[in-house]
């Protein structure tokens, strides 16, 4: 049960008076504590920014990694596909001279 006068609110089941000045000396620390989370928050929710930007030129580094060991892959067939080409030739002229 709260019993009211002009200018303040008591509570019957508080033994302590609290004035403004303890009152604001808590409401101080509340806020303090509530204001440790915000700033934690704050700096991972940047932290986690940064991270999803490094994630894209990490992928996009990873795409260019993909495409150079296909280049060299396609490098290796072509050279393949000549060496074949030549004995190709070199039969076809053989095959020529023998007309």
């Amino acid at each position: 049960m709260a019993i009211k006068s002009d200018n303040e609110v008591l509570s019957l089941d508080d033994e302590s008076d609290l004035s403004y000045y303890k009152l604001h000396d808590v409401h101080e620390s509340l806020y303090n504590e509530f204001k440790r989370p915000c700033h934690k928050y704050n700096s991972l929710k940047k932290s986690h920014a940064c991270l999803l930007v490094e994630k894209d030129v990490l992928e996009k580094k990873a795409c260019i990694i993909i495409d150079s060991d296909k280049v060299n892959q396609l490098e290796k067939e072509n050279k393949a596909l000549k060496e074949k080409n030549g004995q190709v030739e070199y039969h076809i002229s053989k095959v020529h001279s023998r007309f």
